[in-house]
């Protein structure tokens, strides 16, 4: 509770102190700010242990102040040429705004003494359950891309290193009865989590089956780095380091401050290196040399990552003064985002106005994050509430987590940072991102299910025979 009051005094402070002479030294000036603010109160939160500050909350704060705000910790190359002042003062106060808003959520939800899932988290699988369930992930959530390329699976690699939208496997804009197949490559998610859960409990399954999960973990790092989409990199990271986190013992603090430290230096240079060769593909990159014409960043930016402030600006400039708030047009639409078209035919195309529009882009999106598409809703009023509500979600997650959790309920609990993590980008996949949880739940259930059938039977085969036995005579 300290660590929230000085976060929101720090942000206070910085919102009211908000200045500076160019766009790109008020976005810095709360760069700052709000970096001293989050940053005062993770310390304040560590004095309880580093678990305590590995939260669904914390997370989501840390993804949207990388979109958002990070690159300005570094210069900007044009954005002074770009951006007004008063826009780029409109979305940094945007930004804080969603910030105290998440910090206010995240203590709406109060602790109970016990919830309906924790019984479900707490119980203990056998080892062949949790393989059961990472090969059963990894496999249908590369089964459309298998099926794309006639399970050729070299050919599948090789697509893997072009660049991107150039995939046989990619999703159109309206789908069609292929999409569902897409969809259940969000199975995918749920492999990292599990792999990093049985990288810190290696010890207690079969080396053998440890590698091979290694592998395919591994696999599934290049492919979302090769994708050149850095939110599902960036997701892919964090949930094989939640769940390794979670599952590791104190003996292992030197080992988890080792992956840690790689996971986030991986994270940084991924956040260039994609974006250089995203375009051209990552063959081309690194044969021909094309990350010279490839790279995105402006003469003089240090940091690029998708230049979400100057969209929130453009987004403040044009509502409300040339365009109505939109009001619940976008939750809607994230709610009904999972259904397929082929089972809802007239499922609405999408918004009645995108910031495509207002930037007249063509032939490509343009991410504004969960802030600017909050402020469509009703400017800063929409951005604080559902600011909190999202907090409070991330709050009513972290009750879920507990040191009695077994590898089942930790794989779930971290998943769940999934949601948190992408949610933080767009709005429209709060409610896609929940379906690698929900699907974790219901082939947990149906594994646990299967092998509790098959004990009673085992039991009930046991006692058959032990009734059968016919009883030894002693000499009459």
């Amino acid at each position: 509770m300290r660590g929230s009051i000085a976060c929101l005094i720090g942000l206070i402070v910085t919102a009211f102190c908000l200045h500076g002479k160019t766009p790109e030294d008020v976005a810095r000036f709360g760069a700052y700010g709000v970096l001293l603010s989050l940053g005062v109160s993770l310390a304040m939160d560590m004095r309880r242990g580093v678990q305590n500050v590995v939260r669904t909350d914390v997370m989501a704060l840390m993804s949207l102040y990388f979109l958002t705000l990070a690159e300005f910790l570094a210069p900007q190359g044009q954005y002074n040429s770009d951006a007004s002042m008063d826009s780029t003062r409109l979305a940094v106060l945007a930004c804080i705004c969603a910030y105290a808003g998440m910090i206010v959520g995240r203590h709406l939800v109060k602790p109970t003494k016990k919830l309906k899932f924790q019984t479900l988290f707490q119980q203990e699988v056998p080892s062949s359950v949790l393989f059961s369930i990472f090969w059963a992930c990894f496999i249908v959530g590369f089964l459309n891309m298998v099926i794309a390329v006639h399970f050729n699976l070299l050919d599948m690699v090789e697509y893997f290193m072009m660049p991107r939208f150039t995939q046989p496997w990619q999703r159109g804009r309206l789908g069609d009865w292929k999409a569902m197949l897409y969809e259940m490559s969000m199975l995918l998610y749920l492999v990292p989590p599990l792999g990093g859960i049985l990288l810190a409990r290696r010890r207690k399954h079969p080396k053998f089956q440890v590698a091979l999960v290694m592998l395919g973990v591994i696999f599934t790092l290049f492919y979302g780095f090769s994708s050149g989409t850095r939110n599902i990199f960036a997701s892919y990271l964090v949930t094989f380091l939640i769940g390794y986190v979670f599952a590791a013992e104190r003996r292992q603090t030197k080992e988890m401050i080792v992956l840690a430290t790689a996971c986030m230096v991986a994270m940084v240079v991924s956040t260039k290196v994609m974006l250089d060769f995203r375009d051209v593909g990552l063959e081309d990159y690194i044969t021909q040399g094309y990350y010279k014409e490839a790279s995105h960043t402006a003469e003089g930016q240090g940091i690029a990552v998708d230049n979400n402030l100057y969209a929130i600006s453009r987004v403040a400039e044009y509502f409300p003064r040339h365009h109505d708030y939109t009001g619940m047009e976008i939750p809607y639409l994230a709610m009904i985002h999972p259904i397929p078209r082929v089972l809802w035919p007239g499922k609405p195309d999408g918004m009645s106005i995108t910031v495509e529009d207002i930037f007249g882009a063509d032939g490509y999106t343009i991410a504004t994050s969960v802030v600017g598409e909050e402020y469509i809703m009703h400017g800063f009023i929409a951005v604080f509430l559902m600011s909190v509500f999202f907090g409070a979600c991330c709050a009513w997650w972290n009750l879920l987590a507990s040191p009695k959790n077994s590898e089942f309920g930790i794989l779930i609990y971290a998943s769940g940072f999934f949601s948190a993590v992408i949610t933080m980008r767009s709005m429209n996949w709060f409610s896609t991102a929940l379906l690698p949880t929900l699907a974790g739940l219901v082939l947990g259930q149906l594994f646990l299910l299967h092998y509790k059938r098959k004990a009673e039977a085992d039991k009930w085969r046991a006692a058959r025979m032990i009734v059968r036995r016919p009883e030894r005579r002693g000499p009459s």
